[in-house]
């Protein structure tokens, strides 16, 4: 019986100094395991393709939006936006904590609009990521707040009196001069450069050049043509006899030189020839100005044949006439059309029709309103889903996946609708 537990006693020190070995044996290829798992995830890239393709499109997502926000319209000429301005820390919509690709990348979108509205995004990521046609030193229109159109139209220049004239040899001349008008400053007349001169002691041709600008830099010019003859003029000679005792005697020919102005008054509207109101505005007539062949101011003169009925539409003109004291008559007519005041809606339309939105990206709607002068262009936004996407003023903010539809309803009965699938 001893011989037998002790063989027994043998065989479980083994099996327990097994057991023992197998553990450490576990815990050894744990251990190896962790370590290769952890050389492989700092293998693994920090960003992807897909990273870098979601910034892109919340690029283009979020420029509408900043450009609504700064006020800015869209025209044919490219508007560059920087990603910076994009970002929820310079008062974007773009959180790099959600957009990861923000944290290590450069770019801009490029906007214009020539039918539709056009955006493309483009980003730099070191080494890693580069969009096709980026371009690091882009020149084009930066994003400037701006609410007024810019000023294009030349000023006026009313030669005063003849644009072509003759002059006698060795006459003197005095040039009548000219005025000047433009649409935003008003009376330039001042600011006219006067280029040029006529000598009357040669025969041959002169020609004065006015030239004005005003203050956006318009410039306009405008010429006269002086021509220098050898003296012929109209003269009308009178013979007179004097008796005398011892002959008679005649005098010398009295010659009595004249010449009758026949160039009719000028007349220079201020503002338009052709302005449009709409029925109930106050009319003020913007006035004019009116000066004679010699340059004398003669607007005290001018008198106006036509009167605007702002109560009813139509088709009014006030005609303007001057007469100089030589009996010279000139005229002109400024034409207002009253409008109705009030254009229905016949239809509306939305940009983009459909388009697809991540999870906390927003998108502002462009509305189309035809007639584009239509009186009332209130809308009433609706989602059909809200609590995937919601919408205020036209802009969509994604709130979970789904699909809904976004409806704009105008004043006037018309509606347009546009599906948005949120990721």
């Amino acid at each position: 019986m001893n011989e037998y537990e002790t063989e027994e006693k043998k065989k479980f020190q083994i099996t327990r100094g097994m057991i023992l070995l197998a553990i450490i044996s576990l815990i050894i290829v744990i251990v190896i395991t962790f370590i290769i798992v952890n050389k492989v995830r700092s293998k693994k890239p920090e960003y992807t393709t897909s990273d870098f393709q979601k910034l892109e499109s919340r690029m283009v997502e979020e420029a509408p939006t900043y450009l609504s926000q700064k006020k800015i319209e869209l025209t044919s000429e490219e508007i560059k936006i920087d990603l910076k301005d994009l970002l929820i820390e310079n008062g974007g919509s773009i959180d790099s904590s959600k957009v990861k690709a923000a944290k290590i990348c450069d770019g801009y979108v490029l906007a214009s609009k020539i039918d539709t509205e056009k955006y493309a995004s483009f980003i730099k990521c070191k080494n890693l990521y580069t969009t096709s046609g980026y371009i690091s030193d882009i020149k084009v229109t930066t994003t400037k707040s701006s609410t007024t159109k810019k000023d294009v139209e030349k000023p006026v220049i009313t030669v005063i009196g003849e644009k072509e004239l003759t002059v006698n040899l060795g006459s003197d001349y005095q040039d009548a001069g000219a005025k000047a008008m433009d649409n935003i400053d008003g009376d330039i007349t001042s600011k006219i450069i006067v280029s040029g001169n006529v000598d009357t002691s040669k025969i041959g041709s002169y020609v004065i050049t006015y030239t004005v600008s005003d203050k956006q830099g318009n410039k306009a010019t405008e010429k006269r043509k002086v021509t220098v003859v050898a003296s012929a003029t109209t003269t009308t000679i009178k013979k007179t006899t004097k008796k005398s005792n011892t002959a008679s005697n005649t005098t010398k020919p009295k010659i009595t030189t004249t010449k009758k102005i026949t160039t009719p008054p000028t007349i220079t509207l201020r503002g338009s020839s052709y302005i449009t109101i709409n029925v109930g505005e106050a009319w003020v007539d913007p006035g004019f100005i009116a000066v004679d062949a010699r340059g004398n101011d003669i607007t005290s003169s001018v008198t106006k044949q036509g009167t605007v009925n702002t109560q009813v539409a139509g088709t009014y003109r006030i005609t303007y006439f001057a007469v100089d004291t030589y009996g010279n008559r000139a005229s002109k007519t400024r034409t207002v059309v009253v409008k109705s005041s009030y254009i229905k809606l016949q239809s509306i339309s939305l940009t983009p029709n459909s388009f697809t939105l991540y999870v906390g990206g927003s998108k502002t709607l462009t509305v189309n309103y035809s007639p584009s002068n239509a009186t009332n262009k209130t809308i009433t936004w609706s989602s059909s889903n809200p609590s995937v996407a919601s919408v205020s003023n036209g802009t969509i903010r994604a709130l979970k996946s789904g699909v809904t539809y976004i409806t704009a309803k105008a004043a006037d009965g018309v509606s347009a609708t546009v599906s948005v699938t949120v990721k």
